[in-house]
């Protein structure tokens, strides 16, 4: 009995730290955009719309522009919002002088979409802090999306598409498909935007203190669950040994 208990227990703790870094991956598969990318036919093409993605941008000018373009199938779910950093100047900016998308559909019809909440939340696994201003369900027409990011104040922006969690599938017309997390919080961490496809001086610099951010993180879980695997270990070996010298005594 004392060993079928063991047993269970152990089960417990495999499957809890199977569970955690389950739920720490959940996040949209990041994209940089860079200044290059000012119209939907230079950015990036996403080929399925319904995988989650996370594109991040700066305007570093009034009327500046970025775009990408997305390919939905028909009746696909069309998941859109955009967020900002929950920093200044982006968080201190009143609505109309926030970013905003334009939407053209395969048929060309053309949708503005603009600030209609300030939802702010935290994201865990980066430890960033965001401000949703805009969120869209629709169904879709087949074909391929434009969206172009602009906005009347230089600020940094992030659009996030569908919503199905999915690393590392193609994306057209891209050249920095590796930047990641690293990406990320350079983007996160300085309002100037990359000046080419190459990574910017800001963005190089960045890229160690990232590495160990997110090395970090890693060996903060596996700090926590080390131990309690080998305390489980140790625990189950001695409830076993005491268990067979009961029994050998009987």
């Amino acid at each position: 009995m004392a060993e079928l208990t063991i047993k269970k227990f152990l089960l417990s703790v495999i499957a809890l730290v199977a569970l955690l870094p389950a739920s720490a991956a959940k996040a949209h598969d990041p994209i940089i955009l860079t200044t290059d990318q000012a119209t939907p036919a230079n950015g990036p093409l996403i080929l399925d719309g319904t995988i989650s993605f996370a594109l991040y941008g700066t305007l570093d000018l009034p009327q500046d522009t970025r775009g990408f373009r997305v390919k939905f199938n028909e009746g696909d779910p069309v998941y859109i919002s955009m967020l900002i950093p929950d920093l200044a100047p982006e968080n201190q900016l009143d609505d109309a002088s926030l970013p905003y998308l334009e939407v053209v559909d395969p048929s060309g019809a053309k949708t503005k979409l603009v600030t209609t909440e300030r939802v702010t939340f935290a994201e865990p696994y980066t430890g960033t802090n965001y401000v949703r201003l805009i969120e869209q369900n629709t169904s879709a027409i087949g074909g391929i999306y434009s969206i172009t990011i602009t906005g009347d104040s230089p600020a940094r922006f992030t659009v996030s598409v569908g919503q199905k969690e999915m690393f590392g599938t193609p994306v057209e017309n891209i050249n920095n498909r590796d930047l990641g997390v690293a990406g990320v919080m350079a983007w996160y961490g300085t309002s100037t935007s990359p000046t080419t496809d190459e990574q910017s001086p800001a963005m190089q610099s960045s890229e160690p203190e990232v590495s160990a951010q997110t090395e970090g993180a890693d060996n903060n879980q596996a700090n926590v669950l080390i131990p309690l695997l080998i305390a489980a270990a140790i625990a189950a070996i001695i409830a076993v040994k005491v268990s067979r010298t009961r029994n050998s005594r009987q």
